[in-house]
């Protein structure tokens, strides 16, 4: 009897394998990089109202190549450049995994997942013997040029994630500082959002309220939850960056 139960406990453990092997053999790596492209066209949505938004840099047939790792060359990658509907000249470029040198020491650079640039940012691309061994080029953008930089995380909140945001931006982007909550909270004619946090997990109470002060203190949007609400962000509270800063 037991036998007879442990082998047809076997059979049903393969029958599922076989027809559920592609879903469960998808690698926690894919699954950033699935979030962070959902996490790209929910930013995307934010500037529908105020931007004309261009694919660039398609590949040969048409197809939108997206960035979703550090190492890249983002010359052989798509992005999306931005033009302000309004009469002015204003253009910009949403980009992902762009390395960002900090304004206070040369060798500090960080990759945000989710980078919006002045058009025509440089990038470099000079080799360097730490990186690659020489052998790949380093691509990496001057902090001036950055508007604005998102992180995608595809895990549940927990308090050192919310706070080491805070951290990234503090260190590598010199506008952080020169920022007050009640100046972005203010700025109804900013186009683009204030530096956004995009979480995937379900938040518990405590880390909602977490996340709540902190966007409470600093010119941030924390954007919780986003596996069970889905990607409509549009309807939240969201700050924006004042356009006297673009």
């Amino acid at each position: 009897m037991t036998e007879a139960w442990v082998a047809a406990v076997e059979d049903r453990i393969q029958d599922f394998a076989a027809r559920f092997s592609a879903v469960y053999s998808v690698s926690e790596r894919e699954v950033a990089a699935s979030f962070e492209i959902g996490c790209f066209h929910a930013l995307l949505d934010s500037y529908e109202d105020s931007c004309d938004l261009a694919p660039q840099n398609l590949n040969k047939t048409g197809e939108y190549r997206y960035l979703t790792t550090p190492s890249g060359n983002p010359a052989n990658f798509s992005f999306v450049a931005l033009r302000r509907k309004v009469a002015t000249t204003a253009e910009y470029e949403l980009r992902q995994q762009v390395r960002i040198r900090s304004h206070i020491h040369d060798d500090i650079m960080v990759t945000p997942d989710l980078v919006v640039l002045r058009t025509n940012s440089a990038f470099g691309g000079s080799r360097d013997a730490d990186y690659a061994g020489g052998k790949r080029g380093l691509f990496v953008v001057n902090s001036a040029q950055v508007i604005a930089a998102h992180e995608c995380k595809s895990l549940p909140p927990f308090p050192e994630l919310l706070v080491s945001f805070l951290g990234i931006l503090e260190v590598v982007h010199p506008w952080f500082d020169h920022l007050h909550a009640d100046l972005v909270s203010n700025a109804s004619d900013g186009i683009h959002l204030a530096p956004s946090l995009f979480v995937g997990g379900a938040s518990r109470a405590l880390q909602s309220r977490m996340a709540d002060a902190l966007r409470e203190r600093f010119p941030v949007n924390m954007i919780l939850g986003l596996h069970s609400v889905g990607w409509d962000i549009m309807g939240r509270p969201l700050r924006r960056l004042p356009s006297a800063l673009n």
